[in-house]
């Protein structure tokens, strides 16, 4: 098949129109999800900020986790994680524990108080969500879940 000059640059047009479609809708995820982290932040304590969710998300996640690995993960040095992990502390939502393996380092640990205001707060957004999602069908969801997971991949490599 032949394709016309024409042709060629409305393909470009119209993928370059997608592209834009899909930047907008990316644009507009974000920022729903910062309004969300910044309810969220609020309903663990009032004096976090959302910058405290993705490191007690960490803690939480795994149970117990090294300020270097946290560091790594999240592409933040130590000083600033040294000073969010004071306020965590002092805020009961995080304890420190000398590591077995290396007596220099020590290990997060989350408390049970910030196991249980992690919990409801997303049990509730989850509800919420969930809610919205109903009459979604299981194909809707399934193609969700994989592109998001596409995305994600993509966006990390970057």
């Amino acid at each position: 098949m032949d394709i016309t000059k024409t042709d060629a640059s409305e393909c470009t047009k119209d993928r370059t129109d997608r592209y834009s479609l899909a930047e907008q809708e990316l644009f507009s995820l974000m920022a729903v999800t910062g309004r969300f982290k910044r309810e969220m932040a609020h309903r663990l304590n009032g004096q976090l900020t959302p910058a405290y969710l993705p490191v007690l998300g960490l803690i939480l996640r795994n149970g117990r986790i090294t300020q270097s690995e946290i560091c790594e993960k999240l592409l933040t040095d130590k000083a600033t994680l040294s000073r969010m992990t004071a306020k965590l502390e002092k805020l009961d939502l995080v304890v420190r524990e000398v590591n077995a393996e290396d007596r220099r380092a020590f290990d997060l640990l989350p408390t049970e108080h910030a196991k249980q205001r992690w919990h409801s707060g997303f049990e509730e957004w989850r509800g919420e969500l969930r809610a919205r999602m109903t009459n979604w069908d299981d194909h809707d969801l399934d193609t969700l879940v994989e592109l998001l997971g596409r995305l994600n991949l993509e966006i990390q490599a970057i």
